[in-house]
């Protein structure tokens, strides 16, 4: 059973824990991370989803998942990191890059951008099946054949990346 923080629209703490999947009232959110690592060639880790999941089963995704009652958006970004792909960011490995709204889910999206070198992958098999790095370009094919998870920022998320 995983406990979540019920936040506001700005990702602000409202004083109540529910179990995940609670219905919410208007105007409460849970908080999502999505992970973005890049290496030093711009190629970026994307992992794929494990066929039993609910949500987009099969389909290969950034490191995502909601942050649990009590962290921050950063520490759930790098615990989220940490289980799926056995990778142990550091905090200064992370930037922020956008947050967004989107139904019941204020969604933080975080970029790591480390030397590929630096990391063993070492994926855990109940959610996550695979992995693999990929081009920007190869990555964008992926989402028009319908394989890589078209998030609602996926069109904006490489320009964002490169501003930084």
């Amino acid at each position: 059973m995983e406990l979540c923080d019920v936040v506001d629209q700005f990702g602000n703490r409202m004083g109540r824990i529910v179990t995940r999947g609670t219905e919410l009232a208007s105007g409460e959110f849970y908080l999502v991370v999505h992970v973005w690592i890049k290496d030093e060639n711009n190629h970026y880790l994307i992992q794929q989803r494990a066929l039993h999941l609910e949500a987009a089963p099969g389909l290969w995704t950034p490191t995502t998942g909601y942050v649990m009652a009590g962290e921050e958006s950063m520490d759930g970004a790098i615990r989220e990191v940490k289980e799926e792909l056995g990778i142990q960011l550091l905090p200064g490995s992370l930037k922020r890059l956008a947050r967004y709204m989107l139904e019941n889910r204020v969604e933080d999206i975080w970029l790591a951008d480390i030397p590929r070198d630096s990391m063993e992958v070492s994926i855990q098999n109940t959610e996550v099946v695979d992995h693999k790095w990929v081009s920007e370009s190869e990555l964008r094919q992926m989402a028009d054949r319908g394989e890589f998870f078209r998030y609602s920022y996926f069109d904006n998320i490489f320009g964002a990346i490169r501003n930084l």
